[in-house]
Formats: C-alpha cells, sequence, structure tokens
C-alpha cells in the first residue's frame, strides 16, 4: 500500500489561454473571443454568444474598453483581496492581455493554519478551480501545483510525493508517469510533466493534452519566503507558459493545415491525369468545352485554398520560431533572477520544440510549396486548351458566316434581276414570293459549292 503524506499550504494555480485575436479575423470574430474568454468567470456571460442579450453585449464592450491595441502587457482584472472558495480555500483570480492573447490565472489553496494537509486536498482545490471556470482555454493550460514539505524526505520519497500530486490533478491519465524532467525552480525540488495529443489533427485530443510543474519546498524553509518567491515569478510564469502554449497551438494548427494541403494536392493530381487526356480528345473530336472550364472553375477554387492554407502554414512556422525565442529569454531572466534555480529541465521543452515543431513545420512548407506551382501551371495549361478551341470554334463560325453571306448575296442579285421586269400575266406579290423562294434556293447552292471548294482547296 502506498504511504500517504502531507503538505503545507497546499497550493494549485491554474493557468489558461485564450486568443485575443487571430490572424485576418473580424471584429465579430475577435467579439466572439472576448466573450469566449469572459465568460469564464463572469456568469452573467456564461451563455452563447448569439443568446446575449443588450445589456450583457454593452457589458462586454465595456471589458473591451479595458484593452490596449498593440500592447504587451494589460492587467484586465486584478483581485484587491482573498476571495472565499468553497470549504476552507480561499484564492483569487487575475486577467491579462498579452499581446494578442487572454491570460488568466485562478490560485486556489487550503486556508493556512501552519497544520500539514493530506495531499488528497489537492484534489479538492482542483474541483473548486474547475467549478468556477465554464470554457477550456482554445490555447491550452497548465497547472502549476506548490506546497512545503511536511518532514525532510530523501529523493525517492520526493518522487513519489510528486507522483501522488499528479495524480490528483490528473487522475485519468492514460500516460506513464514520467518524472524524469526533474530539477530545482525557486529552491524547490521541481518536475514538469506534459501529455501531448494522441491526434494533432482533432481538436479534442489537442483539449485533453496536460501540463503540470509541481514544486516541493524544503521544510526548514520559511513559509513567507516561499510565498513571497512564488509571488515575485507569477509574472514571468504567465508568459512562460503563454509562449509555450503559443508554440502548442500553432503546431496543432499547423497539422490542420497540412491535413487540409494534402487533400487538395490529392485532388490536384486527379485533375492532372484527367487533363492528360486532353490531347487525345481534342484529336477525336470529343472535347467537351462545357466539362473543361467547370474543371478551370474546380481548379481556382483549389487554388484559392491551397494558396491561403500555405501562407498560413508558413504563419504557423513563424508564430513557433518567435514563441520559440521569447520562451528561451524568459526562461533566461528567471534564472537570471533567482540563482538557486536548475531549470535545465525546463529548457528541453524548447530543444524538442526546436528540433520537432519548427523543423517539422519548415519541411512541410518545403515539401508543400511546388504544389502552388503544379497548380498554377495546371490553369494556365486549362485555359490555353479552352482558348485553343474556342478559336478553333470561332474561326468555323466565321467561315459559315461569310458563305452564308456570299449566298445570300448571290440570291439577292438574282432576285434583284428577275424582278426587274414583272410579266405582265403575273399577279406582282406571287411572282415576288415565287422569285424570292427560288433565289434563297440559288443562293444556298452557291454557298454549298463554295464550301466545298474551300474544304478541296485547305487539303
Amino acid at each position: 500500500m502506498n504511504q500517504q503524506y502531507n503538505l503545507i499550504y497546499p497550493t494549485v494555480d491554474l493557468f489558461v489561454y485564450d486568443l485575443q485575436q487571430g490572424l485576418g479575423q473580424t471584429d465579430e470574430q475577435i467579439n466572439q473571443n472576448r466573450h469566449h474568454f469572459w465568460r469564464k468567470i463572469k456568469p452573467e456571460l456564461n451563455k452563447d454568444y448569439q443568446q446575449l442579450n443588450s445589456q450583457e453585449q454593452d457589458f462586454l464592450k465595456k471589458l473591451a474598453s479595458l484593452e490596449k491595441a498593440e500592447a504587451d502587457y494589460v492587467e484586465l482584472f486584478v483581485p484587491e483581496k482573498l476571495e472565499k472558495f468553497d470549504s476552507d480555500l480561499e484564492g483569487y483570480y487575475r486577467a491579462l492581455q498579452l499581446s494578442d492573447t487572454y491570460a488568466l490565472q485562478i490560485d486556489c489553496s487550503v486556508i493556512n493554519d501552519n497544520n500539514a494537509k493530506p495531499i488528497s486536498r489537492l484534489q479538492d482545490i482542483k474541483k473548486n478551480i474547475e467549478s468556477r471556470i465554464h470554457q477550456q482555454g482554445k490555447l491550452g493550460k497548465t497547472w502549476f501545483v506548490w506546497g512545503q514539505l511536511s518532514e525532510i524526505y530523501n529523493d525517492k520519497e520526493i518522487k513519489a510525493i510528486a507522483q501522488q500530486c499528479y495524480l490528483q490533478i490528473n487522475p485519468n491519465s492514460q500516460s506513464k508517469i514520467n518524472l524524469k524532467n526533474q530539477g530545482t525552480f525557486l529552491g524547490a525540488t521541481a518536475f514538469e510533466m506534459w501529455e501531448q495529443p494522441n491526434d494533432w489533427v482533432d481538436e479534442k485530443s489537442f483539449q485533453d493534452s496536460f501540463h503540470i510543474l509541481i514544486c516541493l519546498f524544503p521544510p526548514q524553509r520559511s513559509l513567507d519566503d516561499i510565498t513571497k518567491s512564488i509571488a515575485n515569478v507569477y509574472f514571468d510564469l504567465n508568459r512562460l507558459f503563454c509562449y509555450r502554449h503559443k508554440i502548442i497551438w500553432a503546431y496543432h494548427q499547423s497539422r490542420k493545415l497540412k491535413s487540409k494541403l494534402k487533400k487538395d494536392f490529392h485532388a490536384v493530381q486527379q485533375i492532372v491525369k484527367k487533363i492528360s487526356e486532353l490531347g487525345q480528345q481534342i484529336n477525336a473530336g470529343k472535347l467537351n468545352l462545357q466539362e473543361l472550364q467547370k474543371t478551370l472553375t474546380d481548379t481556382l477554387t483549389i487554388l484559392s485554398h491551397y494558396a491561403i492554407d500555405l501562407n498560413y502554414l508558413d504563419d504557423q512556422g513563424r508564430t513557433i520560431k518567435v514563441n520559440l525565442n521569447n520562451y528561451k529569454k524568459r526562461l533566461e531572466k528567471i534564472s537570471r533572477e533567482n540563482s538557486n534555480n536548475q531549470q535545465q529541465f525546463m529548457q528541453e521543452f524548447s530543444e524538442f520544440s526546436g528540433e520537432k515543431y519548427l523543423q517539422q513545420v519548415e519541411t512541410d512548407y518545403i515539401n508543400l510549396s511546388p504544389g502552388l506551382t503544379l497548380l498554377q501551371n495546371l490553369i494556365s495549361t486549362i485555359q490555353g486548351t479552352i482558348d485553343i478551341y474556342q478559336a478553333k470554334s470561332d474561326r468555323h463560325l466565321e467561315e459559315f458566316i461569310g458563305i452564308a453571306g456570299v449566298g445570300l448575296a448571290t440570291s439577292q442579285i438574282g432576285s434583284a434581276v428577275i424582278l426587274a421586269e414583272i410579266p405582265k400575266d403575273k399577279n406582282p406579290l406571287a411572282y415576288q414570293t415565287e422569285i424570292f423562294i427560288l433565289s434563297l434556293g440559288i443562293g444556298f447552292i452557291f454557298a454549298v459549292v463554295t464550301y466545298i471548294l474551300l474544304r478541296i482547296f485547305r487539303r
């Protein structure tokens, strides 16, 4: 049976991140992003966006007025005092705008009485936090668990405590708990664990991915000193986790874009196969111009989608690169300001992201870019075929009109000559009708003869 351990002042912070505005989003979409963020902690907004009444819309506009365009850091909601949670718990909310991202921090802990509490209390804290937020963070979330050890433990025991902490927060974990990412953070023995999505394209799988940082402080240290150290690092942690989740979110988006681009590329291959048969159809005189024009329209639509998605894929690569650089700088800043850190374990994420996520997206962009050239060449081929075929049809039409014109002119001349003198024994109207019909026949015969002669000479 596993030993049950205790912690002094067990605390859980949940950091939740949402997109404030995305590339190419309209004002309406940005407003919906804002609503999605605030409905987590504003009960009056916890309904579908379309169901908001005028008063609630006005409230959303007031919240919008707190934001600042292009600002790197804006405090949207800062607690004046601790809030009473259920039972013997207390905590607070903090809402921030970090450039183009919303950040929400919910802090909750057992009210301190200097007595050690069972680690199982972490599960109570987690449930209280989750009961107060009503939406997932679209970019992701991080759990930060910390507390003070009630006595001195050896390394094996500390790992066992960390494992119990992890299971209180993520009891349904399907992965084997990996405690290799271990180091020192703010003087605490720290563990960072993360479960990657099983399916990067699937939205639910992405939302179910899990990230946690656990810090276990030594018993000989003052609790006041611990809480001050934690309070001083929240600013940097909020940003560090934000950069991390933007990297992962960008990679998630890139996998969806790659899937769409591959489907479009497959459709292009089918069109190329179809177009390769054009020569035979033209020679056999079986070219369906209407069907070819539809193929051109479909290909232009694919080109439009492909060009946009390829550009977005490139954007995701740049997003990963920028946030990876920011993550490294923020980690260096935390290390400089806290000499008792050994945070190599937190640098492993940046190394992994550079080698896996960034390189993969850049490689995908290189591999999929030729598809754009192929599409453009394909469209030129189809358009050129249509133009040539139409020009050929236009020549036949002009030839027909010319021949018909000759025949009509001949019939008019013949008609004029015959009608110059109307026999006295003929009814003028009946005679004119008879001569008109006869002239059309002469003109038709002349046109046919002209067409045959042209065909003979062309050979």
